[in-house]
């Protein structure tokens, strides 16, 4: 084949102006739209914009930066005014995209079949074989109706002469349809007239096939189709949320979903629900840990193999990123003339691959007129715009080029053509991009009518959301009649009223689980600190003593008490100074797993991962949770009160949140499920604790235990100021009615658990067992001593105690793990016994 690398460089470097050629009179397309503006006025534009900002505040539409304090609660910067695309340019475009969406699929089916273009020469193997988007276990396995590409994203740009070029084609999981989707959305409703009298094609129809398309590959009379997403750290998160929930999918993670038996699963709390079809938007290497990439934590294991065994659709086909590289461009004239039999609609702006001596050679002499980049982009290196480059830079990179060409593509740097945008009550310039999208539903291809135009900051022409840049819509003007379908219920119509539950899937509820958990846990810690840091500096003798006792009750593997040297005399035990220091450590270090400052991380990570159950005002609270313990370890002991007091503020606002603000579905009974699992877990070791020994000189450990319960006022309302062992024992595990007692913990528990679907009935027998054994306790045969007695042989009563709370101390944290294994990982196939 003769490979097209003769191309030239545009000669006018001026942009193309899309409202008006030299700043002057409107395109005639353009004409009515600028007068309907002009008619409108500033002042009201700005007052319906400044609504619709507000708006796209409050329903969390997002765009992550990653280089931002704000990150991922940064609202998607949006313009105003759409790009106008006139009928007949509409036509052309269209015809170009999807041609090109045609060869492309055309070219994946050879290379991952019978790879006939590399064998003939027509695809030059090193630009094959050495790229690491190739992924070889996929060669050969079939594709439903073919259909390598589901979905393909086309950037173009307009060159000075008014010309469309292709700049790069997104093949892997094309981002960026939700967005065009939310944009159409929110600036037709502020530009309503316009929209309607400038008959702008619509683009639901374009979801609605999608949707169609997508079930209808499944081999499935009730087909169950999922978003398979990155998680909420992505850019784009928002837009898989909002995708998901239009077309009706799941939203799910990688640890969402299981490979059982070559099928794939959706683990739900109600049980394995199986997966027909995936619409991915990760990349094609994370996809598969066993098969691809060992190192993913985002993919699903087996997912390959699920494949092969045509139990499941991927869309797009895993390896299609192989082709989403710039060094194809110059071969693709001469493959649309070989596999069509027709010439390129759409052409590619000048990309020279220098894995070829001729194309190397011209680069050489032109760098300064060509941007460099890699030739796959997995190698993760910035463009290099070799204008700005001084003569010993330029002679630093031919020295690259020259040592590893084939890594390396350049290509022209093209002068973006420019577009207005709205900013603060003024009309200005900039540059932009257009990513249009082609839909393959297997008999043909489908154009979305538009799609989404990104528009660069003040600052240049590079375009780059993540660098500033915000986004608009494209509305292509029509000649004919629109179709006004939509998925959408209009604002102005009443709702239809819905009282189902979504499915929750086991990984959400995980994660709610464990946020009960922590914030718990984070509590107990808390409130055992305040009590021990009060009275350590100045404890000696017995206080000392019942603090070392309280401390026990941490449970702690971590201990600094454990590192004190093992030869220490009895006469020498550990000191107040050793226990602070201690009490320091189980603040402060983040590097210890049972820490306030480590498990208020935990409150954080976690809540992080619930970005789109959780609503804004708790997002922030878990945010203020994970922030409120940084304390420089020399100010711990003289701001510890402030630190701590403030920490329990706002766990008493999780609590009331928790309590007063979250729907009682299944994902608030799990986080109360681990609140409440993780509360009589700390109030069981204080119990075994005060059961062990309590004498006259331990008596100060009752009103720790009170304090760290926060039941010192029940107690002293019923019995006054006299601290007795069996009242204190009433108080804080047989109370029913005291929400910090442990039979109160264990009640609340059998009746959150009987809520959970399908609940193990050995599981609900156990921890009725406790319940009962708690309830069947007669608390007058316990026979502590009396206020100045000395402690005697534990009694019969004492020991029965002790039988129950060992029982129950065993029973918890089994219990725990069988909720995980059933609801969460589904690995639990048979009973497992979890009695004490």
């Amino acid at each position: 084949m003769i490979v097209d690398l003769l191309q030239t460089l545009l000669p006018d470097r001026s942009s193309y102006n899309e409202l008006a050629p030299d700043g002057g009179v409107p395109r005639p397309h353009w004409s009515a739209f600028i007068e309907s503006l002009q008619a409108m006025g500033s002042e009201e534009l700005a007052h319906r914009w400044e609504q619709a900002e507000r708006r796209i505040r409050e329903n969390g539409v997002t765009y992550n930066i990653y280089t931002e304090p704000q990150g991922a609660n940064r609202p998607l910067a949006i313009d105003p005014i759409p790009l106008l695309i006139g009928p007949e340019e509409w036509r052309f475009l269209e015809a170009g995209i999807i041609q090109r969406a045609h060869l492309l699929n055309l070219l994946l089916e050879d290379i991952y079949g019978p790879q006939t273009l590399v064998a003939s020469g027509d695809i030059p193997a090193a630009l094959l074989f050495a790229n690491p988007s190739f992924l070889r276990p996929l060669s050969g396995m079939k594709v439903p109706r073919h259909s390598y590409l589901h979905l393909l994203g086309v950037d173009l740009a307009r060159s000075p002469d008014g010309r469309w070029w292709v700049l790069a084609d997104r093949t892997q999981s094309p981002s960026g349809t939700g967005y065009a989707l939310e944009n159409r959305t929110i600036v037709s409703d502020v530009l309503p007239d316009a929209f309607r009298t400038a008959n702008v094609r619509r683009l639901a129809s374009f979801f609605r096939t999608q949707r169609e398309v997508l079930l209808g590959m499944a081999h499935s009379d009730r087909p169950r189709a999922v978003l398979l997403t990155p998680g909420p750290y992505n850019e784009t998160y928002f837009e898989h949320s909002y995708l998901a929930r239009y077309l009706g999918f799941t939203l799910a993670e990688g640890a969402d979903l299981t490979v059982r038996d070559r099928r794939v699963f959706l683990k739900t709390v109600e049980g394995l629900q199986p997966v027909d079809v995936i619409l991915r938007r990760v990349d094609d290497s994370f996809c598969d840990p066993l098969e691809l990439r060992g190192d993913s934590f985002l993919g699903v294991a087996g997912l390959v193999d699920a494949i092969g065994a045509g139990n499941v659709v991927v869309a797009n086909a895993l390896g299609s990123g192989v082709i989403e590289t710039a060094a194809l461009m110059p071969f693709l004239p001469g493959l649309a003339r070989k596999l069509l039999g027709e010439p390129l609609k759409l052409p590619s702006v000048a990309t020279w691959w220098c894995g070829q001596e001729y194309a190397l050679d011209w680069v050489m002499h032109h760098l300064g007129d060509v941007v460099v980049k890699p030739a796959f982009p997995l190698r993760g290196m910035e463009p290099i715009f070799g204008a700005d480059l001084a003569k010993a830079e330029q002679q630093k990179i031919r020295d690259q080029l020259r040592a590893r060409p084939y890594e390396y593509v350049a290509q022209e740097q093209v002068a973006l053509s420019t577009a207005p945008v709205w900013d603060h009550g003024r009309l200005f310039s900039r540059s932009l991009v257009l990513r249009t999208y082609v839909l393959n539903t297997g008999s043909g291809w489908v154009a979305m009518p538009g799609g989404l135009v990104r528009v660069a900051g003040a600052d240049g022409q590079v375009v780059s959301m993540q660098r500033g840049g915000r986004s608009k819509d494209a509305w292509v003007l029509w000649d004919q009649p629109v179709d006004t379908f939509t998925m959408l219920r209009p604002r102005n119509q009443p709702v239809q009223l819905q009282h189902t539950v979504p499915d929750l899937p086991s990984r959400a509820a995980d994660h709610l689980f464990w946020l009960g958990r922590y914030a718990e846990r984070a509590e107990c810690i808390a409130r055992l600190l305040r009590c021990l840091m009060t009275r350590v500096r100045r404890s000696s003798g017995n206080e000392l003593a019942c603090l070392f006792r309280l401390h026990s009750c941490f449970d702690s593997q971590h201990s600094t008490l454990a590192d004190l040297p093992k030869d220490f005399p009895k006469e020498r035990p550990p000191t107040a100074r050793d226990l602070e220091e201690e009490l320091v450590s189980l603040m402060s270090d983040a590097e210890r797993s049972d820490s306030l400052a480590s498990t208020l991380a935990e409150v954080k990570r976690v809540g992080g991962n619930l970005r789109e159950r959780l609503s804004a005002d708790m997002s922030r609270l878990v945010v203020a949770l994970g922030e409120s313990s940084h304390t420089e370890k020399y100010m711990l002991f003289v701001e510890y009160s402030a630190v701590l007091g403030g920490c329990l503020e706002l766990l008493s606002a999780f609590s009331g949140m928790e309590r007063e603000n979250i729907t009682r579905g299944p994902g608030w009974v799990f986080m109360s499920l681990g609140r409440r699992l993780e509360r009589a877990m700390y109030s069981v070791r204080q119990l075994r604790e005060l059961n062990a020994r309590i004498d006259g000189e331990s008596w100060p450990l009752l009103e720790y235990l009170l304090e760290v319960a926060d039941s010192s006022m029940t107690y002293r309302s019923r019995y006054f100021t006299t601290l007795q062992p069996l009242a204190v024992v009433d108080v804080l595990m047989a109370d029913e009615t005291n929400p910090r007692s442990l039979n109160f913990q264990i009640s609340h528990l059998v009746d959150l658990y009987r809520k959970l679907p399908r609940h193990e009935p050995d599981d609900l027998k156990a921890i009725e067992q406790a319940m009962a054994m708690l309830r069947g306790l007669n608390l007058e045969t316990l026979d502590f001593p009396l206020p100045g007695g000395r402690a005697l042989a534990l009694s019969e009563g004492q020991l029965e105690l002790d039988r129950v709370l060992r029982f129950v101390h065993n029973l918890l944290p089994n219990w725990a793990d069988n909720i995980s294994l059933t609801y969460f990982n589904h690995a639990r196939t048979f009973p497992i016994s979890i009695g004490g």
